[in-house]
């Protein structure tokens, strides 16, 4: 049984890369020019990167890439839409895997009018994306004042500015123009707020997720924020829910509002998710905004002297992992 459990489970992987392919192809038709079929003939499959009982992450390729560019695709079940369930069962074929006693499992099919998966590409994809979708160990850090100005510091400061050159042409106008919901043009106040890829289905208000970019360059992550800043605070905080409440009717009270340390890249913006979504608002990962406001308030050098908790990924922060490393701090 073990056996027969662990061959469908291979089996179900890749049949599940190979079929989802189909669900970014118009997406990546506009970067390559290819058509449906010829993309899914055209994709190396070369592993599986990680899995979990929500997201799939694979790597591959693309044979009618000359440079064999890496190609990220990671696969997530999107949000069930509760108002369509009675077509969902109806709809649904079953197929049993076993049955013990009052308990069943069974495989459902569904028809291609649901869309249970949400599959996004990055492609072409860096070694830093490879590292941050694939399944790795995470360690708790205590960063403190002392810490974060010999070590964190010099590695943001390290890293290249065109790691960051998506922001910038946001920030500047040159792309994702259509998407932008509002924006504060002020250069050291000022903002932009657009929703982030992870709101894939803008008509379900209960997975919306936005990002306020500042247009401030030298803010780079929540240590750079002093009390000097708590107007630019206040002006994302109060004019995004204003926002969010007047074009999307979501109430203030359900958006949860916060800063990520360590950040996924090193230029200040502030995460607005609706409080059902908790990917990525773990402790050790999420500053809540409001929490910053009164911290800052309260002292406006806070975040210069406080020592800070978080996670860290062996692949996902693997330069930092490592200089953490070095110096016996995990």
């Amino acid at each position: 049984m073990e056996l027969l459990q662990m061959l469908w489970s291979v089996q179900f992987v890749l049949a599940l890369a190979v079929m989802l392919l189909s669900a970014f192809v118009f997406w990546r038709m506009s970067l390559a020019g290819l058509g449906t079929t010829k993309m899914l003939r055209n994709f190396n499959l070369e592993r599986v990167l990680k899995r979990t009982d929500t997201e799939l992450a694979l790597l591959g390729n693309f044979k009618s890439d000359k440079l064999q560019q890496a190609a990220v695709v990671v696969i997530q079940t999107a949000a069930m839409d509760v108002g369509a369930l009675g077509q969902l069962l109806t709809g649904m074929s079953l197929h049993k895997i076993l049955t013990n006693d009052i308990y069943s499992t069974f495989q459902g099919d569904v028809s291609r009018d649901f869309k249970p998966y949400k599959v996004n590409l990055i492609y072409p994809a860096t070694e830093r994306h490879i590292q941050k979708h694939t399944d790795q160990n995470f360690y708790m850090v205590v960063e403190t004042k002392e810490t974060y100005q010999t070590i964190t510091k010099p590695y943001i400061d390290s890293i290249p500015v065109e790691n960051i050159e998506w922001a910038y042409n946001i920030l500047d106008h040159k792309s994702e123009t259509e998407r932008v919901i509002c924006e504060d043009a002020d250069p050291r106040d000022g903002f932009i707020l657009l929703p982030d890829f992870k709101w894939s289905d803008p008509s379900n208000l209960e997975s919306l997720y936005c990002l306020a970019i500042v247009h401030d360059r030298s803010l780079r992550s929540l240590r750079d924020l002093t009390g000097t800043h708590l107007k630019l605070l206040h002006n994302i905080r109060n004019t995004c829910l204003q926002v969010l409440n007047t074009k999307f009717g979501v109430e203030p009270s359900s958006i949860r509002m916060y800063f990520h340390y360590q950040p996924t890249y090193y230029h200040l913006h502030v995460h607005f998710s609706h409080v059902k979504m908790t990917l990525g608002t773990f402790s050790g990962k999420a500053v809540l905004l409001d929490d910053v406001i009164y911290n800052l308030s309260a002292n406006g050098d806070h975040y210069k002297n406080a020592s800070l908790s978080f996670v860290i990924g062996e692949m996902q922060h693997k330069p930092l992992f490592e200089l953490y490393r070095d110096k016996k701090i995990v």
